[in-house]
């Protein structure tokens, strides 16, 4: 090893301690704080897109257990008033739509015993795509893609937000 590549050996070790040191971690880093404050969930959804990926995401990141009834849960989620838009944000200069602006938005409520727990949560995901008449069938896989990002957005922000949920409960089974 020569001296050049001692010194590149030197500066990577230092910026990994340094990184290390301030509690940098990398995604999907297994912290064992992240989960949801209730141990058993039932999820209710009224054919939600994102409920599919929610049961996965809650499944497979071990963030609590899904029941199949309402009576063996501690919680449970009812997903509801899902709402999609596509408005039109620009136009070209013959007078058409270059650009939409696509919205997704949904609620969820927790619930114990029938009573809802603190306020409802209000997701809502937002991005623009640009259109182009000329190349309709690419446009149509295009905005496919935006949605799918869009619904996979919505997941996350609503699991952020259960996890950290005030739940009053301590003793949870």
């Amino acid at each position: 090893m020569n001296f050049k590549q001692l010194l590149v050996f030197i500066f990577y070790s230092l910026i990994l301690v340094a990184l290390n040191g301030c509690g940098f971690h990398l995604r999907g880093y297994n912290d064992t704080n992240y989960k949801f404050p209730f141990a058993n969930i039932y999820v209710e959804c009224n054919n939600v897109i994102i409920c599919n990926n929610f049961k996965h995401v809650v499944t497979t990141e071990d963030l609590a257990n899904i029941v199949t009834t309402k009576e063996s849960s501690t919680i449970v989620i009812r997903l509801a008033n899902e709402q999609t838009s596509r408005d039109s944000q620009g136009f070209n200069n013959a007078g058409r739509v270059s650009a939409y602006i696509l919205t997704y938005q949904v609620q969820a409520m927790v619930l114990q015993n029938g009573v809802q727990l603190n306020n409802t949560i209000n997701i809502s995901t937002q991005d623009t795509m640009q259109y182009n008449d000329a190349t309709i069938l690419s446009n149509n896989q295009q905005e496919a893609q935006f949605w799918d990002n869009l619904h996979n957005s919505a997941t996350n922000q609503l699991v952020r937000r259960l996890v950290f949920f005030k739940y009053p409960a301590k003793n949870d089974n």
